[in-house]
């Protein structure tokens, strides 16, 4: 991973064979970063994502191992338990240039990916929502 900041924003080169979520994960606390709000794009090699099914309150996933452009990556980074979390989407294609997307688990990058990751200032966590049964923004005014 390579990092720059210009204003306010970090520029991000996550590297081949990095796991983003971690590598993002570990930035952030490395940076006491608490919320924030980041965009990406690139190619992955391996990728788990899916969608939420709420009547049955839970995940459903699929495995891509293979090199997958990423056309766009969209999440924020949120507190749970005292600790940076990523939360991110993604829309992508294959090599039909068929798109196909979701709620993301892991990716580990193919080429590279770039990412523009800008902090909020607040310190905004996740709490549990038993009737939904995922951690929601615990937003206060």
């Amino acid at each position: 991973m390579q990092t720059t900041k210009a204003g306010t924003t970090y520029i991000i080169r996550i590297d081949k064979s990095e796991e983003v979520v971690k590598t993002l994960t570990e930035f952030c606390a490395s940076q006491d970063i608490k919320n924030a709000m980041f965009t990406g794009i690139g190619a992955v090699e391996h990728l788990t994502c899916g969608y939420y099914a709420l009547h049955e309150k839970k995940y459903y996933f699929k495995e891509y191992d293979e090199l997958i452009e990423v056309v766009s990556l969209t999440g924020n980074v949120m507190q749970k338990d005292g600790a940076p979390t990523i939360h991110v989407h993604g829309v992508f294609t294959d090599t039909t240039n068929t798109a196909f997307g979701g709620h993301i688990v892991e990716m580990r990058v193919g080429v590279v990916l770039e990412v523009m990751l800008t902090p909020l200032a607040s310190t905004i966590s996740r709490t549990h929502d038993d009737c939904i049964g995922l951690y929601l923004l615990d937003i206060k005014d």
